[in-house]
């Protein structure tokens, strides 16, 4: 690669960006502008109507159905509160706090003990939705504790006790914390959301322009037949994504930070003296530009894949949604940052400027954050150079694109990314709310009603509704006996293995008891071992297979077998909904689809799946036996020392495996 030409197409690419007056705008103009006036305006503008709302008093009915002194002290109490006007309960007082002309209604009540001493009960009648009711019942609220204080001082007295005895345990609080590390909380909450939606909103306008709206301009060809290979002028188009994100960054946080120091300058006293935590946010833009690279990748991706900037919007606007919600749990109180949090990416960032802003952060936690991301850039960036040297991306026709009506000219044609995509998150949904219902109704049935309503049927359904050939498509059909005679020694060595990854990530990232106790209930159920090895073994390894390995796998092999593989084998992990387990699926994904698109049969992987979940449930029912405890660790786990028999045996089998089978995946067909 030659790094002289990436130069050329980031220079090329930044000068025409910034020639966007547009762009120039939102990207540095309308920051500096937007924060003071959120953040120093709308301050002044509350602090303003707040002393409005309380200059204006309020004017407060008085219903006194006791008549004594200690009522009359009560509503005097209240009269003495500047700009709050007494006025007696009559017919009318109703009608009059509709009307908003009565701000409140006091009702004073009283009732009798067991020995005789008489009790008041006061009620306050106010629309607790306004601001300005909410204020006039705390400072009512203060006023009849101050009369409570007065009154149980002169009981007391009356009584010859001493009236401090009601203060015989006084509570004060000695807050450690510094007013700068309060800042950082507050700072902490709010701050990584706004940075993350500001980092990716302003990398998704630049990158849909830069491959979607080259597209559009018809300006690409002229860009693809220079002398900069395709790896150049992917790398020169991703460092202008990355440049122009930052710089959002920065300038968004520039003008936040300016804006706060006005405003602490001018806040409280417990506030004075407060910095904004200048080494803190540094570290923060830091640990911001692998973030920076990944959604600079990710969006480049799609810019590739779109055929217009329409077509890149409308695939930016998930990715937009998903990580403003991930980006929320800064706000969440109880989440702090884990070795498990920081592979997460972007919940990774949120949780990392939480603990940073505090002061209260570890380096391996920063460094497991910068490295996760760091992966996920490399796939994601690998991802755009297949995309962007393939021909039959670059230049889609609506044909290509698989719109419904080049469905109709060819059924073929609705295996494409999109309808995959489509297809798996309904079935998700479906699995969520009607599978999570059944299963909460009854396990076991709502189990077996999962795999076949909503796994398999509805893919028969699709198959017959296309009218396409069930058997060619899904790959239905009896493989070679030297195939299933393999199988086994592939299955059990690469369950033990998966079991064992399992065992170590539980180490690293202790799994919640709840969820050991929820997992242990799938295969302990009130039921005959053959029914629930029918339900958690057969059922999966035929209908999962069905929709996975026979269905899904065929949205996405016009990328190639590797692609195809590896992507279904993320679309399984993430169905299962847990997150403790999507390292050992995904693996046993990879397996399985390379077990039938290899041998051209998916009953090789309906049998490796079955085989691989029926051992899980020989361990658990089993594990106590005299014949498997030379095998079991504690209750369920197995010794580590098995994954050396287990590997040896695994890549034998996988050689002779490979060996037997033929080459190449049956093209797909109608």
């Amino acid at each position: 690669m030659n790094f002289k030409k990436v130069g050329v197409v980031y220079r090329k690419e930044l000068l025409e960006v910034l020639r966007d007056k547009r762009t120039l705008f939102a990207t540095l103009i309308l920051p500096v502008l937007l924060y003071p006036l959120l953040i120093v305006g709308f301050n002044s503008i509350m602090t303003r109507q707040t002393a409005v709302m309380e200059e204006q008093g309020a004017t407060i009915a008085i219903n006194d159905s006791v008549g004594n002194a200690v009522s009359r002290l009560l509503a005097e109490e209240i009269g003495t509160i500047d700009n709050y006007n007494l006025v007696p309960f009559t017919a009318t007082t109703n009608q009059l706090y509709e009307d908003k002309d009565v701000h409140a209604i006091v009702s004073i009540g009283d009732s009798l003990g067991a020995d005789g001493t008489q009790f008041y009960k006061v009620y306050v009648q106010y629309d607790k939705s306004k601001d300005r009711s909410r204020i006039v019942f705390d400072k009512l609220y203060d006023s009849f504790k101050a009369s409570e204080k007065k009154l149980q001082k002169q009981q007391l007295q009356a009584s010859g006790i001493n009236p401090e005895f009601l203060d015989l345990i006084s509570v004060r609080e000695r807050d450690t914390s510094t007013a700068q590390k309060k800042m950082g909380m507050l700072l902490g909450m709010f701050l990584p959301y706004i940075m993350i939606i500001m980092l990716l909103s302003g990398a998704s306008t630049v990158a849909a322009d830069l491959v979607a709206g080259e597209k559009e301009r018809r300006t690409l060809e002229t860009l693809l037949v220079s002398s900069a290979a395709r790896q150049e002028l992917v790398f020169g188009k991703y460092l202008t994504i990355i440049t122009l994100a930052m710089v959002n960054v920065v300038v968004n946080l520039f003008s936040i930070s300016f804006s706060l120091k006005f405003m602490l300058a001018n806040s409280a006293a417990e506030m004075s003296g407060v910095q904004m935590p200048i080494s803190a946010i540094l570290i923060l833009l830091m640990a911001m530009i692998p973030l920076a690279t990944f959604f600079a990748a990710l969006l480049l991706s799609i810019s590739t894949f779109s055929r217009n900037m329409k077509e890149a919007k409308t695939y930016e606007q998930p990715i937009l949604w998903v990580a403003m919600m991930m980006a929320m749990v800064s706000f969440l109180p109880a989440v702090e940052m884990n070795n498990l949090m920081a592979l997460i990416p972007v919940i990774n960032i949120a949780l990392l400027f939480k603990a940073v802003m505090i002061n209260e952060y570890a380096l391996s936690h920063l460094l497991i954050t910068i490295g996760s991301t760091l992966v996920l850039d490399v796939l994601a960036i690998w991802a755009t150079i297949k995309l962007f040297t393939s021909e039959s991306v670059l230049f889609r026709s609506e044909d290509d694109s698989g719109s419904l009506k080049a469905v109709g000219k060819n059924k073929n044609n609705f295996f494409n990314p999109f309808y995959g995509l489509v297809y798996f998150s309904l079935a998700l949904i479906a699995l969520y709310y009607l599978g999570t219902y059944w299963q909460g109704k009854d396990l076991m049935s709502g189990l077996l009603k999962t795999q076949v309503f909503i796994i398999a049927l509805p893919v028969y359904a699709i198959i017959r509704l296309l009218k396409l050939k069930e058997k060619e498509i899904l790959r239905i059909k009896m493989p070679k006996a030297t195939e299933l005679l393999l199988i086994p020694f592939i299955a059990i060595p690469a369950a033990i293995i998966v079991s064992v990854i399992s065992q170590l990530i539980n180490i690293i990232f202790p799994f919640p008891p709840k969820y050991v106790e929820m997992l242990s209930k799938l295969f302990t159920m009130d039921a005959s071992v053959w029914k629930v090895f029918l339900v958690m073994a057969v059922a999966p390894g035929i209908c999962e297979e069905y929709l996975f390995r026979g269905f899904i796998i065929r949205f996405f092999e016009k990328y190639g077998t590797k692609v195809a593989i590896v992507l279904s084998a993320l679309l399984f992990a993430a169905f299962h909904l847990d997150p403790f387990r999507f390292v050992p699926v995904f693996l046993l994904g990879l397996l399985l689809g390379y077990l039938t698109l290899r041998s051209g049969s998916l009953v090789n992987s309906m049998l490796s799946h079955t085989i691989n979940n029926g051992l899980a449930l020989v361990l658990v029912t089993y594990g106590s036996s005299a014949w498997l405890k030379p095998l079991i660790s504690g209750e369920d786990s197995l010794h580590y020392w098995l994954i050396i028999p287990a590997v040896i045996v695994f890549t034998g089998a996988i050689y002779l495996f490979h060996k037997v089978t033929e080459k190449g995946v049956p093209e797909c067909a109608e």
